[in-house]
């Protein structure tokens, strides 16, 4: 398992229980990670957690996997979607009707994929933000949240841009950015626009 190599190292970090307490509404919660292992950690106990309906767009198969293989057992509030790039917009109105009728979280997994889903079409940087935006948008109309999880590294010049392709990441307003790091304890879900980090203690996360 992933992440059951802990030992009695002691934090001073805040240990959080449960991940729904975290999500902001009527923002874009980015998740930003290095690692993608530690973003399926994060994901597969954000999941568990949830007590509404979850509509997962996995663009990069990884979370996928450990379902398909039966590593983890597919949560009964979870919806699916796994798009190729021709059925990619067929999915995300399924997504924007679900969305709008019914008060969820929205995953999209990850950034970085649909670009690369993208990455034929033109202005594909618009195109993404604009699906991402409008996302948010019908969230907004239901209570809903949306959660956009990115691979990132950090430039000096730049800040927080995409891994490996140098893209800029979608800066919403008064979005929220959490920094998926690894201690001893387990995953660090860092602030990074409040100088707040927790804890998700290794021997509650399911991989």
């Amino acid at each position: 398992m992933l992440f059951k190599n802990h030992d009695n190292t002691t934090s001073e970090v805040e240990i959080i229980s449960n991940l729904q307490n975290i999500l902001v509404k009527n923002k874009i919660n980015s998740v930003l990670y290095s690692d993608p292992f530690l973003k399926a950690g994060f994901v597969a106990k954000l999941v568990e957690d949830l007590k509404m309906d979850v509509l997962y767009l996995d663009l990069d198969l990884l979370y996928s996997g450990y379902l398909v293989s039966g590593t983890m057992k597919t949560p009964q509030n979870l919806t699916l979607f796994q798009p190729s790039s021709e059925i990619l917009n067929e999915m995300l109105t399924k997504i924007l009707v679900n969305l709008s009728t019914k008060k969820s979280v929205v995953i999209v997994d990850s950034l970085n994929g649909l670009y690369n889903m993208l990455s034929k079409k033109e202005e594909v940087g618009k195109l993404v933000t604009s699906y991402v935006m409008l996302l948010a948008s019908i969230a907004n109309s239901t209570d809903s949240y949306v959660i956009v999880a990115s691979m990132v590294r950090f430039k000096k010049e730049e800040g927080w841009i995409l891994s490996p392709t140098g893209k800029r990441l979608i800066e919403a307003k008064n979005g929220e950015k959490i920094l998926l790091e690894k201690n001893d304890q387990g995953i660090v879900v860092n602030f990074l626009d409040k100088n707040k980090k927790f804890v998700i203690p290794a021997d509650s996360i399911s991989l």
